[in-house]
């Protein structure tokens, strides 16, 4: 995966629920301590996000705040890395 995700060189991964944030960065911390903050996956550090699985907020649809909330971290970091790029 790690190879695939170098070749790719995506901005930023989504991990979509807690066994692709546990596979992906190799943890067990419970999904409110994860989710909210960029994480580093692989050697090379990719930008990784987690964020709710949509199955868990059908069954708890308050919490799609959060989600919400999230998308916008992504949003914005997207957007500062593209500031970036184009200043330089």
């Amino acid at each position: 995966l790690e190879k695939q995700i170098n070749l790719v060189q995506p901005k930023i991964i989504i991990a979509v629920g807690r066994i692709a944030a546990h596979s992906l960065l190799g943890t067990d911390l419970p999904m409110g301590k994860l989710r909210g903050k960029i994480h580093g996956f692989g050697s090379n550090e990719v930008p990784t996000l987690v964020i709710y699985h949509p199955a868990y907020l059908l069954r708890s649809p308050s919490q799609k705040h959060k989600v919400w909330e999230d998308l916008q971290l992504a949003n914005d970091f997207l957007l500062e890395i593209d500031d970036c790029d184009h200043q330089s």
